[in-house]
């Protein structure tokens, strides 16, 4: 046990502060459902709006701060009530930048923890928070998250995530398909429109199962190439559900092939059978935390860049090389 730990079971008030992507909020899940279990604890969490249903009515998370950027000053006001008219017991920085551990500084707690200097960033190490022991930057971010559990004496076990399904059915769906998520933050991750209407032909073809196209508002044109591109049999619901929703179309489905973005984590913590495309990312620490990663072996991979002229990488990668990961499994669903 390290010195000052918190420990017990006595009742405790815990303030989370990741206003990060889809992705991020799913890999941090497992560290908050760790310390209501370990501490007894009242999980205080603050998120931006994206990923703010998925925290309202989770479990254990009892009370979701929707903090809205675009709304400035009146949302900086209605923020700064919430975290100054309560007092907490912790107060945890997962963002690691400077806008978060301002939002730290100001809450009113008893401890603040965040990153050590090693895995900050924006100088942030300089805020005079309490420090976890150096860990590897390279490590999956869901096992670094973690790292705050075991810095407050938690033996970490299994990781769970406890989403809720069955909330937000989305009608006309096929029996059984297979997900194709087409999306992603960052362009230079994202994977052909070629790539992915060979994945619907043949999976159409050889195994009679439709492929449903799942991406945002964003990614419209993209899947309506690849609709085009495939020739029919592919189900367009890019830019057509809401969070909630796309939770129940990943979790009803034979399998998730993804690039890398929220919705390849929201398929982990979901369970399903996931095969995710890399590219510029390291998947060692963004990768689907339990699946299959699939990357052309380039030198010049990974970069890590958010945009690339010729992203040969992801070029590269052919659907056979995706179906050869699911072929049993996909022979499995036909029966």
């Amino acid at each position: 046990m390290i010195p000052n730990a918190v420990h017990g079971s006595v009742e405790m008030d815990i303030l989370i502060v990741k206003l990060g992507a889809l992705g991020d909020v799913i890999n941090t899940l497992p560290l908050a459902i760790q310390l209501k279990q370990h501490f007894n604890a009242h999980i205080h969490w603050i998120t931006a709006p994206l990923s703010y249903p998925l925290l309202a009515g989770h479990p254990s998370i009892d009370h979701a701060i929707l903090f809205d950027r675009k709304k400035g000053m009146s949302s900086i006001r209605s923020l700064l009530h919430q975290i100054r008219s309560q007092h907490f017991d912790l107060v945890l920085d997962l963002q690691r930048t400077m806008k978060s551990g301002l939002i730290c500084a100001a809450a009113r707690g008893a401890r603040k923890i965040g990153f050590d200097r090693r895995r900050c960033k924006e100088l942030t190490w300089l805020l005079p928070f309490e420090r976890i022991p150096a860990g590897d930057p390279h490590a999956h971010m869901l096992d670094q998250y973690l790292d705050f559990a075991r810095y407050l004496g938690i033996h970490t076990g299994e990781v769970r995530w406890d989403l809720k399904t069955g909330t937000h059915p989305v009608e006309g769906l096929p029996h059984n398909y297979i997900v194709l998520n087409i999306g992603a933050t960052k362009p230079a991750n994202r994977w052909t429109v070629e790539g992915f209407a060979r994945m619907a032909i043949i999976v159409r073809r050889r195994y009679k199962i439709p492929c449903v196209l799942t991406g945002g508002p964003e990614d419209i044109p993209m899947a309506e190439r690849i609709v085009v591109l495939a020739g029919g049999g592919v189900c367009n619901l890019a830019g057509k559900t809401s969070l909630l929703e796309l939770v129940d179309v990943i979790d009803a489905s034979f399998a998730v092939v993804t690039c890398d973005t929220g919705p390849m984590h929201l398929a982990v913590a979901l369970g399903c059978q996931v095969v995710a495309l890399f590219g510029p990312s390291d998947h060692r620490r963004t990768g689907p935390y339990r699946g299959k990663v699939i990357r052309a072996r380039l030198d010049c991979a990974p970069c890590n860049q958010k945009r690339c002229q010729r992203p040969v990488c992801m070029d590269a990668i052919r659907a056979e090389d995706v179906l050869r990961v699911l072929n049993l499994s996909c022979k499995d669903a036909e029966n």
